[in-house]
């Protein structure tokens, strides 16, 4: 199996795929009271915000995959997986963009709560 393969195919791919989604998991609980807690830009927000900005997609890679693997034709499969790898891609690509030029996903999903031009 080709490391292509692998990736599109990352439920069912072996042992390493299981542990990173396992890592993102541990990942994602660890940042989320990390983000919480920690000062507005400060060092450990940035560090959730990276923790995120990686574990999201991976998680979401490895999960939806096997959303793939139980519910489509085999035939529908390969297809499905490409647009998930291209979902994988950009959502990367958009949290490590929020995270470098933004005010990081920290900051943006708290922002959801707040109406704009309201005093801070």
């Amino acid at each position: 199996m080709s490391n292509l393969s692998r990736v599109l195919a990352a439920d069912i791919a072996g042992h390493q795929f299981h542990r990173a989604h396992e890592y993102a998991n541990y990942a994602l609980a660890g940042a989320t009271p990390l983000a919480i807690v920690s000062k507005k830009d400060g060092f450990l927000q940035r560090v959730a915000d990276l923790g995120f900005a990686v574990a999201i997609p991976v998680h979401m890679h490895i999960g939806m995959n096997a959303c793939i693997t139980d519910y489509l034709p085999s035939a529908a499969r390969g297809v499905a997986r490409a647009g998930l790898l291209g979902a994988t891609v950009v959502s990367v690509v958009g949290l490590l963009k929020i995270n470098i030029m933004g005010p990081g996903v920290t900051q943006t999903v708290k922002g959801l709560w707040h109406r704009p031009g309201a005093s801070k």
